[in-house]
């Protein structure tokens, strides 16, 4: 039995992933907030929740006249339920039981996936009705074979491609069970309602029509593609509480929402639907365990892991496996150190990665490198239309300029976007906060489509200083990075002014690597202010003398250059 100080840490965490992060319905906030405010008890507040995904004709008539909204998933207050079920009344657990009971409702029909792994529980009839159309005349509704075939190539890539722990399902009728409900959710995975008799340990729930959800990107249409990632997305449940009994708290909806970019790339649900209020491109200066844990918006993290460290491979994801695997060990560990493990088992380290992590950040959405429709930097689709573009806290146009930025938590960032039109080099000095991991990210994309990155060295104080080099540069970026798992808020000041670069060759205006009469007609264009505005490499080519500007004596010094 868990101890009352874990059972209140899981309820306040399962809590934020389920309010704070903006990406459940209304009702479920207005059931926290009532909760907190002392006008529910712990077991009004869970029946209530679980009422606004079930039954909402049933919820306390304070909370009926409230938008419900989209729930993404159901799991998490399934988790949170489990976890308060010591201290829930057996009334409760009895009711909540019940609704959690397969459903009976209807004419039933029972159907086996081709794969031979899935038992599929149907009502023809009823509230629980799937959609009754059979174009292929097989007896079997359209709508359950497709749940059949995405489920099935689930488990391919999910299990049998990418290594994770399937569903235990030994005993009882010896398939994983699957049935359909008219509910709020895409879908849910339980442990309760399991065959008697089996040692399986949960079984999934389907919405059963996927009609109202919001539009995806899948060309076979928005039902189709809601329920492809809610497969993805709710099987992945059922693999987590088998490797480590969802001892990851909120994280494992952050790995749920990944596998529907694993296993259904093309869909972005998610994407769409759930990111835009606590995701990592909204508030990068939010650490990805706002609120607790990550979640829904905070998938990027894992697909960064996953793109970045397994070649983007589909059919593979051996860091996320090695997670899992670790995580079958180490159920009490904090998840940023298994994170943190996994990267040094792929030759890197927490700090090093999630300042690379970042960066892809940057260039996203509408600062996306695309080239013909490929992604030429960080993620394969940055430039997806919807995919979201990174907040800025600051633009610099000109220079020099100093400025600071506060806020930055734990494991969060702040972007700082330099722009470089006719700049040859930007020297910036950084000072970071004393006594915080820190890393100053900076990133340039050139005119050619490829994006140069790296990191300011930085003191034992934070402290440090580069000089870009812009001269082929579209745009550059300088990204304070806060690279440590716990804190609050940390800040840095920076300065940026002009740069000339290099040295130059006094007399060779053009840069040719030649001194003739070219460098002395622009020379006198510079003296005389006609043409372009002169560089800093021009300028300084065309102080011939060295005494600190371009005038009449320079012209007669190239001259004599010249005729030598």
């Amino acid at each position: 039995m868990c101890s009352s100080d874990l059972l209140n840490r899981l309820l306040i965490i399962i809590s934020l992933l389920v309010t704070g992060n903006l990406l459940a319905s209304t009702t479920l906030t207005a059931i926290e907030e009532a909760f907190e405010r002392g006008e529910l008890t712990q077991d009004e507040r869970i029946l209530n929740k679980v009422y606004a995904m079930l039954e909402p004709e049933l919820l306390d008539p304070r909370f009926q006249e409230i938008e419900i909204g989209t729930i993404k998933c159901g799991t998490p207050i399934l988790i949170e339920y489990e976890a308060l079920q010591p201290q829930l009344s057996q009334t409760t657990i009895d009711i909540i039981e019940g609704l959690l009971l397969p459903s009976v409702d209807g004419l039933r029909e029972t159907f086996f996936s081709p794969g031979g792994h899935f038992s599929f529980n149907y009502a023809t009839t009823g509230i629980d009705a799937v959609p009754a159309t059979d174009s292929d005349a097989s007896g079997v509704p359209d709508f359950v074979e497709w749940a059949a075939t995405y489920l099935d190539y689930t488990w391919a890539q999910e299990v049998d491609s990418a290594g994770f722990a399937g569903p235990n399902h030994a005993g009882g009728d010896g398939f994983y069970n699957v049935s359909f409900e008219s509910m709020g959710p895409y879908g849910y995975c339980t442990t309760s309602g399991l065959d008697v008799g089996a040692t399986e340990l949960t079984r999934l729930v389907l919405h059963n029509s996927y009609v109202g959800f919001g539009a995806n990107q899948d060309p076979e249409g928005n039902v189709k593609g809601a329920m492809k990632v809610t497969c993805a997305h709710e099987f992945k449940h059922a693999s987590q509480r088998s490797e480590s009994s969802w001892s990851e708290d909120g994280w494992v909806e952050l790995d749920a929402t990944w596998a529907e970019e694993f296993v259904y790339n093309y869909v972005n649900d998610s994407m769409l639907n759930f990111m835009g209020s606590g995701d990592p491109y909204s508030h990068p200066h939010w650490g990805l365990d706002h609120g607790g844990t990550g979640s829904y918006e905070d998938y990027a993290w894992e697909d960064f892991m996953h793109q970045r460290f397994d070649a983007n491979s589909y059919t593979t994801a051996p860091i996320l496996e090695y997670f899992w695997d670790w995580r079958q060990t180490h159920t009490t560990q904090n998840v940023m150190t298994s994170y943190a493990q996994a990267l040094t088992q792929y030759g890197s380290s927490l700090p090093e990665a999630f300042a690379e992590y970042v960066v892809w950040n940057f260039f996203t959405g509408s600062r996306a490198v695309i080239v013909d429709g490929i992604s030429q930097f960080g993620y394969d689709d940055a430039g997806v239309n919807g995919y979201p573009t990174a907040t800025l806290t600051s633009t610099h146009n000109s220079y020099p300029v100093s400025s600071s930025v506060t806020g930055i938590e734990n494991l969060g960032s702040r972007m700082i976007r330099l722009n470089t039109s006719n700049q040859l080099g930007l020297e910036i000095e950084f000072d970071g906060q004393d006594g915080v991991e820190m890393s100053a990210m900076w990133a340039i994309r050139q005119d050619d489509n490829t994006v140069d990155w790296g990191s300011i060295d930085l003191d034992g104080s934070n402290d440090g200083s580069i000089v870009l080099d812009v001269r082929d540069a579209t745009m550059a970026a300088l990204i304070p990075v806060v690279t440590q798992i716990t804190g609050t808020t940390y800040g840095a000041s920076y300065s940026i002014e002009l740069n000339s670069l290099a040295e130059c060759d006094p007399g060779d205006i053009d840069d040719s690597g030649i001194i003739d009469v070219t460098d002395l007609v622009r020379l006198v264009a510079i003296i005389l202010g006609n043409g372009a505005p002169a560089n800093d490499v021009e300028l300084c080519a065309a102080d011939v003398n060295d005494d600190g500007q371009p005038n009449i004596q320079d012209v007669i010094t190239l001259v004599d250059l010249i005729l030598q």
